[in-house]
């Protein structure tokens, strides 16, 4: 490592700087990522994980069809206003964002989390095609 220090550290961030580029940096001992994803893997999918993933995302998607269905068209107004004002130089882009759908959003995003999990830990099942 250089002895060049950032040149966007403070006075007071210095000495803590130089400490820690002092130590040499140390690789994991060897089958430390394996022992990881053992435990991580070892405990089954739990049902609960697919239940809260549900219980999230179905009414989160249910609100969002009732917006689309409800106010497409000043959705669809807000898209075109966002892209002219992307493709001009003009910053005119008017758009209104519901804090719900926002909250929708998010829970949807958060289910999706919970379900990709539940998915990466559940044994993936191999079948053999017949000759």
């Amino acid at each position: 490592m250089s002895g060049q220090l950032p040149d966007d550290l403070e006075s007071i961030e210095r000495p803590v700087h130089r400490l820690l580029a002092a130590v040499p940096p140390q690789p994991l001992p060897l089958g430390f990522r394996d022992a990881v994803m053992r435990r991580v893997s070892a405990r089954g999918v739990s049902a609960w994980e697919w239940i809260i993933a549900t219980v999230l995302a179905l009414p989160s998607l249910a609100f969002l069809v009732f917006q689309l269905l409800d106010r497409g068209d000043e959705f669809a107004a807000a898209v075109n206003n966002v892209v002219a004002a992307a493709s001009s130089d003009a910053a005119d882009a008017f758009f209104f964002v519901d804090g719900t759908t926002v909250f929708a959003l998010a829970l949807l995003g958060i289910a999706s989390i919970i379900a990709a999990h539940a998915a990466l830990l559940s044994p993936t099942r191999r079948t053999v095609a017949g000759r």
